[in-house]
């Protein structure tokens, strides 16, 4: 369950939204320049996509920078978290729960971001943004697991062809300001980014 008024969830909120809107300022400078518009509700809907995405931080828990300088100032190996690279090794309520957290990632992509309507960048995009979070769980207490990785993609699809379906169904295509190329990737990169260096929880204990 998400800690809406959790202390630590802010801190990490913030880890993910000051350095988006650093670079979300300098996206929009860079547009004004060349006269191209950039619509306020293309940045809204970035902004509640810049949320899904800490939300999904909150919940998974990926390793920082803090936990790598934490474990070797105490004379510690920062590599401690589990792994699994068998599939299917673990079925159950995690393995629907991490198929359902990554659908709203299938559908926000291309609902927002122009490039991201073919099929096969929205999944390979669902696909990377879950091995960097998998990748930065060998800094802390979580697992590393292959059925993290393949629920996550398969729940980006699912999501994806829910918007196909939504557009079938109300027609239209919701052009946004935004055809820049792999322009979700670079908030996704940003926001991890912006967890992994400037979220040590630890100070505020």
């Amino acid at each position: 369950m998400i800690r809406m008024f959790d202390i630590f969830s802010l801190y990490e909120l913030a880890c993910v939204l000051l350095p988006c809107l650093v670079y979300q300022i300098i996206f929009v400078v860079k547009r004004r320049k060349t006269k191209e518009k950039v619509s306020g509700s293309y940045l809204a809907w970035v902004w509640i996509f810049l949320f899904y995405l800490w939300m999904v931080f909150d919940v998974t828990g990926i390793g920082t920078m803090g936990d790598i300088l934490r474990f070797v100032r105490a004379g510690k190996n920062p590599v401690i978290g589990g792994y699994n690279f068998i599939p299917f090794d673990s079925l159950g309520v995690g393995f629907v729960l991490n198929i359902v957290m990554c659908m709203p990632l299938g559908f926000l992509l291309p609902f927002i971001f122009k490039e991201y309507r073919k099929c096969s960048k929205t999944v390979m995009t669902g696909f990377v943004f879950s091995l960097l979070i998998e990748m930065t769980q060998i800094f802390n207490f979580r697992a590393t697991d292959v059925d993290d990785l393949m629920t996550n993609t398969f729940g980006t699809l699912i999501g994806y062809l829910i918007w196909r379906t939504f557009v079938k169904i109300f027609k239209d295509r919701f052009e946004t300001a935004s055809d820049g190329r792999y322009e979700a990737m670079k908030y996704i990169l940003t926001a991890i980014a912006g967890v992994f260096f400037l979220y040590h929880p630890f100070l505020l204990l």
